[in-house]
């Protein structure tokens, strides 16, 4: 069908849409804006209508880029005027969706901060300004901004303190003590005083002997665990990981799957040569 069009393009002159005439259509046309002669469309994703925009001062009409454009009098979005943004001053951010003017900084239509002067971008998630720390949707992460720093940002975990709190994935971790906090691994960080999965404080845990195995297993002298909770009965002294991706773990007299013993399952009469392909709560399974 587009083929068919395509010649008919190329060895016609009627204006059809598929040529770049007429109103634009979401099965041949990219969603956004688009300019048709003196009118102006938003054209929404498809399967999406194209919406004839009123008003628009073609002549200085500027695309940004898809969600956002301006002309010499407003500011648009999504095809609708941005009210009280400056087109003079308006423009886009090194972040989806974010841009500013000479008076606010814009989350789409949502002011996030009065202070573009200051704003900046800290990495993919994180801004701020000189009076607050923004998360990646534009909420308020700390009102510290000359305390705040970004600790560690790996694994999927972006840590990062200011002068009272320790926070992981935008969320608090409030046992936390900033200035003693340190990352660890997969979701496991500790403190002088204790040690923490993502959010959670690990009560049971030593946090000076804090060891991380892999994916979301560790262990100190006592216990082993898995995401920050205790595996019952464990032996930590043997206990090791056999496949993290599948959750199969094993000490010295018992497999487990994730935090439960696999029933049946003897570590001694497990082939010595064979990597372990899978496990369950009823069976684990080695490589042929």
């Amino acid at each position: 069908m587009r083929k068919l069009i395509a010649a008919m393009c190329a060895a016609s002159v009627v204006l059809i849409p598929a040529c770049g005439r007429g109103e634009p259509n979401s099965l041949f046309d990219a969603a956004g804006y688009h300019v048709r002669g003196d009118t102006v469309y938003y054209l929404r994703a498809f399967p999406g209508a194209a919406d004839e925009m009123q008003g628009v001062d073609v002549n200085s009409f500027e695309v940004l880029d898809r969600t956002y454009a301006k002309d010499a009098a407003q500011v648009y979005l999504d095809g609708r005027p941005l009210a009280d943004a400056d087109p003079a001053t308006f423009v886009l951010l090194d972040r989806p969706n974010h841009a500013k003017d000479a008076r606010y900084v814009y989350a789409r239509d949502r002011v996030v901060s009065d202070d573009p002067e200051h704003y900046e971008l800290l990495d993919a998630n994180l801004s701020k300004d000189s009076a607050h720390v923004y998360w990646s949707d534009g909420s308020v992460l700390s009102d510290d901004p000359a305390n705040f720093e970004i600790v560690s940002n790996r694994d999927y975990y972006t840590y990062t303190r200011d002068g009272t709190t320790v926070h992981v994935n935008g969320t608090p971790i409030t046992a936390a003590d900033p200035a003693t906090f340190r990352v660890l691994a997969g979701g496991y960080s500790r403190d002088d005083a204790g040690a923490f999965y993502f959010t959670d404080a690990m009560p049971d845990a030593n946090a000076a002997e804090l060891e991380v195995l892999e994916g979301a297993y560790a262990r100190d002298r006592a216990h082993a665990y898995w995401m920050g909770a205790v595996i019952p009965g464990a032996d930590a002294a043997s206990f090791v990981v056999l496949n993290g991706d599948f959750e199969c773990t094993a000490d010295a007299t018992r497999a487990y799957y994730r935090d439960t013993v696999i029933a049946d399952a003897d570590p001694a009469a497990f082939p010595k040569d064979k990597a372990v392909t899978g496990c369950s709560e009823t069976g684990i399974t080695f490589r042929e």
